[in-house]
């Protein structure tokens, strides 16, 4: 029986053609898998980034309207629906009230922070406050402070209920890199 060369040659290309295609899975497949851990990572800040805009519209709506609600019961109520984001562990809210006045700018008449936060982030709005009360309110001194970069113009005596998130993401590569993303949100009422 004579064999004949063409099979040899044939099972190694075939060897050859299998051993290319793993050494291209082998560079492909970590390429794919770091992509799809980005892809679902940008897709939990994107999440969290809408959450956070949306409390603090449902806060500053309430707010606004709120007559026999306190600001801590307004907060409370907030972070019960902010699920599942962590704000009692990872996150902190103000809502801060802002009174306009003729030919001056506006000043922070009120000022309130959640005393259920588990976070010590600061408000962008105004973060001066000296002393907290129990209540967590602050203790605003006189002349109230006055806010020269405040983002909207009010009328004399208008009010202005500005309620602000700040919450500590969490990323998953944290436990690699030791690095979170901090998300701020505020909306005005």
């Amino acid at each position: 029986m004579k064999h004949s060369g063409t099979g040899l040659i044939h099972r190694s290309k075939h060897r050859f053609i299998k051993g290319v295609a793993s050494i291209e899975m082998v560079i492909v497949v970590p390429i794919l898998i770091l992509l799809g851990f980005g892809v679902i990572e940008l897709a939990r800040a994107i999440q969290a980034n809408n959450m956070a805009a949306n409390l603090t519209r449902e806060g500053a709506n309430l707010a606004s309207r709120a007559i026999t609600s306190t600001s801590q019961e307004v907060m409370d109520a907030l972070a019960l629906s902010a699920d599942p984001l962590q704000l009692s562990q990872d996150g902190i809210i103000y809502i801060t009230v802002v009174v306009g006045e003729l030919g001056q700018n506006p000043y922070v008449s009120e000022q309130h922070r959640w005393l259920n936060s588990g976070y010590n982030g600061a408000s962008q709005i105004w973060s001066t406050c000296g002393t907290w009360n129990a209540d967590g309110s602050c203790n605003i001194s006189s002349p109230p402070p006055r806010l020269s970069n405040f983002p909207i113009s009010l009328d004399p005596g208008e009010t202005a209920h500005v309620v602000e998130v700040v919450y500590d993401f969490s990323l998953l590569t944290s436990y690699i890199t030791n690095n979170n993303l901090t998300i701020y949100s505020q909306s005005f009422m």
